[in-house]
């Protein structure tokens, strides 16, 4: 994995201003490479049959099929029928933090928004989004549309007021009104810093996963959230609830380490014992390094 272009890594992307011209950045940076679609092969469920075409792959006929009409019929696997993707994007306050000249929470997350739905318009699929805190605010149904990423951008693209309010938000809702959007069967990717009570979010990921969806989480991380690198008194602002409290950086780093640590793995655990992947993001992390060991992990699960 070397030679990555420098137009993916975080601090070049968030000089960038708006997130076309990071979209633009992304999709060149992921054509620099050869990435097959991520997105395939993950399923063999029966589909439908279509009729063959010179040049088809013979393995795949329906020779009973031939025996009873004459006739070379292939048959298709949902992996290779049209598929449907969404890709819902936390909008909570607590996704406006950053470090100075780096992404926010947020606009990674936009930008890994944008890649996967690329990824997936560019194998011939449909891609959509949501956004959503409290409620699910915008959403884009999936579509091949031409014009389908544009529409992409400029939904993800806008600021929801929500990055900069302090209301309480039941992520729930948000994925139960996804449950409700998709028409489908669908690969739905979750975008959040998770950053909230858990046991509600659990049960939106379990009816998607009941109503047959394809769940990945995406957790979104900034490294100070992980590392805790601050020295002396500090007094440190809630960006949910605005509440204030003043703590000695030194006593609690440790403990805090721990708490998170262990937070993760807890929340990675319960998601796939739901059916869900798990996957997470740090923003300091070079977008394409971190998409392409994402992609590396989906190939070496199926292989396995």
């Amino acid at each position: 994995m070397t030679n990555l272009p420098k137009s993916l890594d975080p601090k070049t992307l968030a000089v960038l201003d708006g997130l076309s011209l990071r979209s633009r950045q992304i999709v060149e940076g992921l054509l620099a490479g050869s990435h097959r679609s991520p997105f395939r092969g993950v399923s063999v469920e029966f589909a439908e049959h279509r009729e063959y075409v010179p040049g088809d792959d013979l393995r795949h006929v329906d020779w009973k099929v031939y025996g009873r009409t004459d006739k070379l019929y292939l048959k298709q696997f949902v992996d290779e029928a049209n598929m449907h993707c969404s890709v819902v994007v936390d909008s909570s306050a607590s996704m406006n933090y950053g470090a100075d000249g780096t992404l926010n929470k947020y606009e990674y997350a936009q930008c890994i928004a944008i890649a996967l739905s690329w990824l997936v318009l560019r194998n011939g699929d449909a891609a959509g989004a949501g956004l959503g805190n409290t409620k699910l605010q915008s959403w884009l149904p999936a579509s091949t549309h031409p014009d389908q990423l544009n529409r992409l951008i400029e939904l993800l693209q806008t600021v929801p007021s929500s990055l900069r309010s302090s209301e309480d938000f039941s992520f729930k809702s948000v994925l139960t009104e996804t449950a409700e959007r998709l028409s489908q069967r669908s690969v739905v990717y979750v975008i959040s810093d998770f950053l909230m009570q858990l046991p509600p979010v659990f049960q939106g990921i379990e009816r998607l996963r009941v109503e047959g969806h394809d769940v990945t989480l995406i957790h979104i991380l900034d490294r100070d959230e992980l590392d805790f690198p601050f020295d002396g008194v500090l007094q440190l602002t809630g960006l949910e609830d605005n509440q204030k409290v003043r703590v000695e950086a030194g006593v609690i780093a440790d403990r805090y380490q721990a708490l998170v640590s262990e937070y993760c793995e807890e929340f990675e655990a319960k998601s796939r014992n739901l059916g869900a992947d798990y996957e997470l993001f740090v923003t300091d992390v070079n977008l394409q390094t971190a998409l392409l060991a994402y992609f590396q992990r989906i190939q070496s699960r199926r292989s396995s």
